[in-house]
């Protein structure tokens, strides 16, 4: 099997204290033979406020720095997790443009609270106790995810984490799965498929394998073709984990290939 891990995190985003050298240390150490970060770009930020601009000088310099002392061993690509492009697609385009050649691969995510909430972070909601607050969650995630996929196609490379709201719902002992909104996840899935984007499997550092199999039936079932696979890693001791099993995953879906992106075009590996 082809080992990648293109879902990371470094010290340039907020929730994480990690230098890409370490990580794409680990990376090489695990087995990789390719990794790519993607660090944070939401255009809400933890706290709601809107966000216009991300530092490419920074995440330039680190990649090339990074780049040229690991040598041969490791494929190492730049990439961005754009957050909530929604919420003002000129600004997210803008960004994008920024990025410029150097630039492989951009995850589309939705992390917040469009419009709710303060526009919050969904890991700052406590739903314990409230099935109807998370259940909002996941339909509002859902609506957004819808515009981004239909409307801010060039927003994105591969669609990230659709079970994102799943994580702090399951926290706080709230028992939903996307089995409940099986018909909007496939309306999603379609236009993904159609417009020859990729799906993410993130495996949040393994803790969220068993959730896959169901939407990855479906993403096939709706003509889906690519699929990424990320660690979600903050920290070096996190770099691959959970990866083999979601790409096994992906092989019993019925998926011939995981793809990794350079320069923004997909390139598909066998299992």
């Amino acid at each position: 099997m082809y080992l990648c891990d293109i879902h990371s995190h470094t010290k340039l985003s907020p929730d994480s204290k990690a230098e890409l050298l370490d990580m794409a240390q680990a990376a090489r150490v695990t087995g990789l033979q390719e990794f790519c970060v993607t660090d944070h770009c939401d255009l809400l930020d933890l706290d709601g406020n809107p966000q216009t601009s991300f530092d490419w000088p920074a995440a330039k310099a680190q990649f090339r720095a990074v780049q040229k002392e690991l040598g041969d061993g490791l494929t190492l690509r730049l990439g961005l997790e754009l957050g909530s492009a929604p919420y003002d697609p000129a600004v997210a385009r803008d960004i994008l443009a920024q990025g410029g050649g150097e630039l492989d691969f951009v995850l589309g995510s939705l992390h917040s609270w469009i419009g709710m909430e303060g526009n919050l972070d969904l890991s700052f909601t406590d739903f314990h106790g409230n099935p109807a607050l998370a259940r909002k969650a996941i339909e509002l995630t859902l609506t957004h995810t819808w515009t981004l996929v239909n409307r801010c196609p060039d927003c994105y490379d591969s669609l990230a984490h659709i079970v994102y709201p799943l994580r702090y719902i399951h926290r706080d002992g709230i028992s939903l799965t996307l089995a409940d909104y099986e018909g909007e996840v496939r309306r999603i899935f379609t236009e993904v498929a159609k417009t020859d984007h990729a799906l993410e499997v993130n495996v949040c550092r393994g803790r969220d394998l068993d959730c896959w199999p169901p939407p990855l039936r479906w993403f096939k079932e709706c003509g889906g073709e690519l699929v990424t696979v990320g660690a979600d890693a903050h920290r070096p001791q996190d770099v691959g984990k959970g990866i083999p099993q979601a790409l096994e995953l992906i092989q019993a879906a019925g998926f011939g290939c995981v793809t990794t992106f350079a320069g923004r075009k997909p390139v598909l590996h066998k299992l």
